[in-house]
Parts: structure tokens; C-alpha cells; sequence
């Protein structure tokens, strides 16, 4: 059986921490509603960068295990590798322009409400969550995942 690439994985759990942070944030459960909209968004940018770009799972050297996050090769031939956010929102906006996903590149360059999100909000106590912001992050996160199914449909991201 064949392994399923990296980017089928990524999208499946785009959509998978949307729905648990729907679900959460209707419960009143801030936090982590909080906390899966930006895995659904670090997800989705995941998945579009392994499918519209150069990025890639593969190992960096060869013989080697694959990578747990995707890289491209830089100019000075280093890795470069894409983790969480905010840092990825930036990169993915930076890597796509001059490229097909203007589209994209608007919705991350119009605004950066993930800009205080922190994977390390998993150890902090939830009081310091802003019901605003968190609504300001489902909108942006349903403008990415918008586009992320549009690209998976049409095949690009346009």
C-alpha cells in the first residue's frame, strides 16, 4: 500500500482542527478554540506550500529520515523549514510573491491576526484569551481554509 503523502495528511487535519475549534468556541471554550484555529491554518498553509511550491518532506540529505516539516532548499543551499505561526504566515506570503496565489498573498498580506498567537498558548492558563481576536482569527481562518479547498479543487491557486 502506498504511504499517503504529507500533504493529504495536512489538509485532513486543516479541517479536522476547524471543526474542533467551531465546536470549542461554541461551548465557550476560548482557548482552545483559539488554539485549533491556528492548527487548522498552519495546516492548510502546510498543505499548499507541499502542493504549489518546492517544499517538500523529503530528507535534506540523502540516506536520511524524512523531515517532520517541510523545507525548501535556500539559495546559500540550507534548509529552510516551516513550522507554526506566526513566523509560517509570513513565509508562506513571502514564498508565493511573484507567484501564482495572488489570491493567497492578499489574504496574508491584508492583515496578521495570528501575529499574537503562540503554539506555547498550550501551556498557559487561557486567561489572557481576547474574545475578538479569537473571532478575528475563525474569519481568517475561514478566508484560508476558502482558498485552500479552492486550490484543492481547481489544483491551483488562483
Amino acid at each position: 500500500m502506498p504511504e499517503t503523502p504529507a500533504e493529504v495528511h495536512y489538509a485532513c487535519a486543516a479541517l479536522r482542527h476547524y471543526d474542533d475549534a467551531v465546536l470549542l468556541l461554541e461551548a465557550g471554550r476560548l482557548p482552545n478554540a483559539d488554539y485549533h484555529f491556528g492548527f487548522a491554518v498552519e495546516c492548510a498553509l502546510k498543505c499548499l506550500l507541499l502542493k504549489h511550491t518546492h517544499a517538500t518532506m523529503n530528507p535534506v540529505k540523502e540516506g536520511a529520515a524524512p523531515q517532520k516539516k517541510p523545507w525548501v532548499r535556500e539559495e546559500n543551499q540550507k534548509p529552510k523549514y516551516f513550522g507554526h505561526l506566526p513566523a509560517l504566515w509570513t513565509d508562506v506570503a513571502l514564498l508565493l510573491h511573484g507567484r501564482s496565489g495572488s489570491k493567497l498573498v492578499g489574504v496574508l498580506n491584508a492583515s496578521a491576526p495570528f501575529d499574537t498567537w503562540s503554539v506555547d498558548h498550550r501551556y498557559l492558563d487561557g486567561t489572557d484569551a481576547v474574545e475578538a481576536d479569537i473571532h478575528n482569527r475563525r474569519a481568517a481562518t475561514e478566508s484560508i481554509l476558502s482558498l485552500f479547498e479552492q486550490a484543492l479543487i481547481a489544483g491551483d491557486l488562483t
